[in-house]
């Protein structure tokens, strides 16, 4: 299943793509829920509620303006930076060259603010000039996490886990390396 968040006509939807990706049907919620993107799904599955109904009539997906799924988080998107061992060779030269911090075993978490959250068609509001000269940008897989916990084990944590998106990863890496902080240069 996949959930799209768009806007056709009157204000913002929340609808299932078809298994093609060329039509989306919109979910019969109040333009309310539909307001919080497919945040309020998360939260119903979490409480064990089952999807909306689908509306009887549906969009072709080239009409619609698809817009982020989660437009309005909560709070900060926790992010896992050097994931994969090939980005962290890569940013050994550069970024924390001097962090000898065996990434594997205690991974870098920084976070980002939820105001950075733009949709696929919108604007990427940059810093001035004046503050970055090194804008960086990576696709990077998003896990929505829809049900809570506290020290998960390896073989619960999937239950936890409501879906998956992507993320434009955008970096202003020059701030970022000023402070050997994350948080002001990815947010």
């Amino acid at each position: 299943m996949r959930i799209a968040v768009f806007v056709a006509g009157q204000g913002r939807q929340v609808g299932m793509l078809s298994p093609d990706g060329l039509r989306v049907t919109p979910f019969d919620v109040p333009a309310e829920v539909a307001r919080r993107g497919a945040l309020p799904l998360v939260e119903a599955a979490s409480r064990g509620e089952p999807l909306p109904a689908l509306a009887s009539s549906s969009f072709a997906v080239a009409d619609v303006r698809l817009e982020a799924p989660l437009p309005l988080p909560r709070r900060n998107l926790w992010c896992v930076g050097r994931n994969y061992h090939a980005h962290a060779q890569e940013l050994a030269g550069s970024v924390f060259k001097n962090n000898a911090a065996d990434t594997m075993e205690w991974p870098i978490v920084f976070s980002k603010v939820p105001e950075c959250v733009v949709g696929p068609a919108d604007t990427v509001q940059l810093p001035a000039a004046a503050i970055s000269q090194q804008i960086d940008y990576e696709a990077e897989l998003a896990v929505v996490i829809g049900m809570g916990g506290k020290n998960i084990s390896r073989e619960a944590a999937m239950s936890h886990v409501y879906g998956y998106t992507i993320v434009n990863d955008v970096t202003a890496r020059d701030v970022q390396m000023r402070h050997q902080q994350w948080d002001m240069g990815k947010s």
